[in-house]
């Protein structure tokens, strides 16, 4: 079987402090990333987090999964992770996309795909040093970092290309049915850009618990489950290509009762459908899990990142770990 790199993310939704010892036990159960989310307010302060991670850790990377240009200035984020780099002798990179409850939660629209191809580009530059000239002024980092690696995360076919043109990966959250084909088209889109098809990693994410109760598992994912699928089959149902009439009953009531202030919490878990489970988590017993991510490798990927979910996060680092990675 090939091997693949495993990640593992954090939404911020707990104590600083715990978030910080939960990236010290991936780093020494062997996980590569540390991918930390990006919506301020609702969620722990993205770079102080990466800081105090970068400080305490040796060789997990670290980075945003993902930050935007809607909020956070680009000269900002240039400067930030070329510091966070720094920190950590060159273990950082950046995860970047269009901006959801970040920008949403503060009455600001999510950028068009033109504005974030032109980000992009600006933040490659600013990375590798070189003068820009923003608002009338010209703008360089002092303290560049230009081999930090880019990631995108998007779900739009036009971005995908962009992705594969310009950066080093694309994460997808979507459904499990999607991955293979959605993989051929990323290595099509690649090869379109006269990039080798190494060149760009296909980074899947997903929430996941595990337990000798497989549907104890199923349950502690839901709320996260329902973001997904409301993203997912979200895109569908306003292209009214929602065929399956209970997805869009789901969607229509996310719609109206979905908080973005609860981005992801357990406050949404009656709102998912309990068939969404197994489309859009990594749960169940250690056996259902192992196998589940034989089938993403069989499809494809070069890095599976799980979002920890469960009465504990740091045992479901621990059993994904002892369970899947030593035995795969």
């Amino acid at each position: 079987m090939r091997k693949i790199i495993f990640g593992a993310g954090l939404y911020g939704t707990e104590d600083a402090r715990e978030g910080v010892g939960l990236a010290r036990v991936a780093e020494e159960l062997g996980y590569r990333r540390f991918w930390i989310g990006d919506s301020h307010m609702i969620w722990r302060e993205l770079y102080v987090l990466a800081g105090a991670i970068g400080v305490v850790t040796k060789r997990i990377e670290i980075g945003p999964g993902v930050t935007h240009p809607a909020v956070r200035h680009l000269t900002v984020t240039a400067s930030a992770v070329a510091t966070l780099n720094e920190l950590t002798d060159g273990r950082a990179f950046l995860g970047f996309g269009v901006g959801a409850t970040g920008p949403g939660n503060i009455g600001m629209k999510p950028v068009a795909l033109p504005e974030l191809e032109e980000s992009i580009i600006q933040l490659r530059k600013l990375l590798a040093g070189e003068t820009l000239t923003i608002g009338g002024r010209e703008a360089r980092c002092l303290f560049p970092a230009p081999h930090v690696p880019l990631y995108i995360g998007t779900r739009a076919p036009q971005a995908m290309k962009i992705t594969c043109r310009l950066t080093d990966g694309f994460i997808y959250t979507g459904e499990i049915t999607t991955l293979k084909p959605l993989i051929e088209n990323i290595r099509a889109f690649t090869a379109q850009a006269n990039r080798p098809p190494t060149a760009v990693q296909f980074i899947y994410r997903m929430p996941c618990a595990i337990s000798a109760d497989g549907e104890r598992a199923r349950e502690s994912v839901k709320g996260s489950v329902a973001r997904a699928a409301f993203t997912h089959l979200g895109r569908l149902y306003n292209r009214g290509e929602l065929d399956d009439e209970a997805d869009r009953r789901a969607v229509e009531r996310l719609c109206q009762h979905y908080d973005t202030y609860h981005h992801m919490g357990p406050e949404h878990d009656y709102l998912g459908r309990q068939e969404w489970v197994d489309r859009f988590a990594l749960a169940g017993t250690p056996d259902e899990v192992r196998e589940k991510v034989k089938q993403y490798i069989g499809g494809g990927i070069d890095e599976l990142t799980i979002v920890p979910c469960g009465v504990s996060k740091q045992a479901t680092l621990e059993s994904f770990a002892r369970e899947v990675m030593e035995k795969i």
